[in-house]
């Protein structure tokens, strides 16, 4: 954990706390146990966008080099509990998968060259999912506030695009790769950070191979956009279950713009605090009490982490076990 990140992530921790505090403990509390247990079906349900994650980043695979899907979704897994529970500003987890399916699957530069695209395209999806959140307030909302906001950081994570192309030209890919398999790897003893780079030669090339598929490179934007757009279906069950139901459109205007904090918030681990507030502010514009909003925050971060903290299990487990053999 970085000497910037430990102070980040008490802050977040702490307006998380405060938020909730400012709307009462005894009031969320009591939002919550209105639908106890059933909550926990948010946790079978994320089962979805993890499929369409990993379906996603199959499909940018040129044929022959593609692994199984159910290795894709394992390395997505991971990429979101390292993502949602570590201090890593929501790119560690990419970083990571790459990292795990390199050392599993081959060509390593295939396996590293599709996990940069994917994250480069999940990057252009959340700007989509920005705009059809904007669409979504001036829809169903009168107070327009976040608009402008909202539409600003599409446009920024756009800009990101033509960046990509720019570090790949300039060698500065493999770099980050390096770096990343320094920081993940390095509690694994008996192996040099360095193993996995040396054999990512062919990395540009992979990329190159990669982006002459625009169809396939479209057909990965579309599954991705519709995975994160599932996830508004956590928003409408949880808010049935707490006795305060809104429609389809709604949920999904909250959703997409609560996303669309949360990315932006990529420096706050977890974006803890961000998300909370998030949703007080997104749920008052279509009548949801504060309250109510924090307990669909809550009930968000407790699927969290019962996904990420076995994630985070079966990652260390399963590079511990390829170091053993490894010897």
């Amino acid at each position: 954990m970085s000497r910037l990140a430990l102070p980040a992530l008490f802050i977040g921790l702490a307006l998380a706390v405060a938020v909730i505090a400012w709307q009462g403990f005894g009031d969320v509390a009591k939002a919550l146990s209105e639908a106890g247990f059933r909550l926990l079906w948010l946790v079978p349900l994320f089962l979805i966008p993890l499929l369409l994650s990993g379906l996603a980043w199959s499909v940018i695979f040129p044929a022959g080099n593609r692994p199984s899907l159910q290795r894709l979704c394992l390395a997505s897994w991971i990429a979101v509990s390292i993502n949602w529970l570590l201090p890593v500003a929501q790119i560690g987890g990419e970083v990571a998968k790459a990292v795990w399916l390199a050392r599993r699957a081959a060509p390593a530069p295939m396996m590293v060259a599709t996990a940069i695209v994917d994250k480069v395209l999940q990057t252009a999806g959340q700007a989509f999912v920005a705009l059809i959140g904007v669409g979504l307030v001036l829809v169903l909302a009168s107070d327009s506030a976040v608009v402008p906001g909202a539409v600003l950081f599409a446009v920024l994570l756009l800009a990101l695009i033509p960046a990509f192309f720019l570090a790949q030209r300039r060698g500065l890919l493999l770099r980050l790769v390096a770096a990343g398999e320094r920081v993940f790897m390095k509690h694994l003893k008996g192996r040099e950070a360095g193993g996995l780079v040396e054999r990512l030669g062919g990395l540009d090339a992979a990329l190159s191979a990669v982006g002459a598929a625009p169809g396939r490179l479209f057909a990965h934007l579309v599954i991705r956009l519709v995975s994160r757009l599932v996830l508004a279906a956590e928003v409408w069950l949880a808010l049935a279950l707490l006795g305060h139901p809104v429609t389809v459109l709604e949920a999904l205007m909250i959703e997409c713009l609560a996303q669309t904090l949360r990315s932006a918030a990529f420096a706050v681990p977890g974006a803890y605090g961000v998300q909370e507030g998030g949703f007080v502010l997104l749920g008052a514009l279509v009548g949801v009490p504060a309250e109510v909003a924090l307990s669909v925050s809550l009930a968000k971060r407790m699927r969290e982490l019962l996904v990420g903290l076995p994630g985070l299990m079966f990652y260390q487990v399963s590079e511990g076990r390829l170091a053993l053999a490894a010897r």
